[in-house]
């Protein structure tokens, strides 16, 4: 049973990072800037969670708001453990 759903962020440096969350802060989405899960890689050792984000095509909506960024992923609570999905 699905509990929850986060998208995970990636990206190559920490500047990247700070960009892409005062863009989507503009955007009204709500990001976290949080450390790299060990289950993930990120070059710079930070991600942008996005918690319980409704948006239906995040990929897009990223390049629509011209977010620098390696790699997208899902966050899945499934049963008490989290589970990562890449996107893209």
């Amino acid at each position: 049973m699905e509990d929850s759903v986060t998208y995970i962020i990636t990206f190559n440096s920490s500047h990247q990072a700070l960009k892409a969350e005062s863009k989507l802060k503009k955007a009204a989405l709500l990001p976290k800037l949080i450390s790299s899960p060990r289950a993930i890689s990120s070059k710079c050792g930070f991600c942008i969670a996005l918690e319980k984000c409704d948006w239906p095509n995040m990929t897009e909506t990223l390049n629509q708001l011209n977010v620098e960024y390696t790699h997208l992923y899902t966050r899945k609570l499934l049963n008490g453990v989290k589970h990562y999905d890449k996107q893209d």
